[in-house]
């Protein structure tokens, strides 16, 4: 297990990161995994899940939903 961040990054520009580490780095692509300092800052210490398939759309918006559903807490 390993860990990267993309400090202050928009959804849109993490979804490049994430979609590399998806593609190219992991052996599987359900094993790419994130959260954000606002969800841990509110005691949420789940993990999402990148999307197992699709472009950096599918990716941008699963990002832009946790960063909405966290803004709504």
């Amino acid at each position: 297990m390993g860990s990267v961040l993309a400090l202050e990054a928009a959804a849109t520009e993490a979804a490049v990161l994430a979609r590399w580490l998806r593609d190219d780095l992991a052996p599987a692509p359900h094993l790419v995994h994130f959260t954000s300092e606002l969800a841990l800052e509110i005691g949420q210490t789940e993990y999402s899940q990148i999307p197992a398939t699709g472009d950096l759309d599918d990716i941008a918006a699963a990002l832009q939903a946790h960063i909405d559903e966290m803004d709504a807490w």
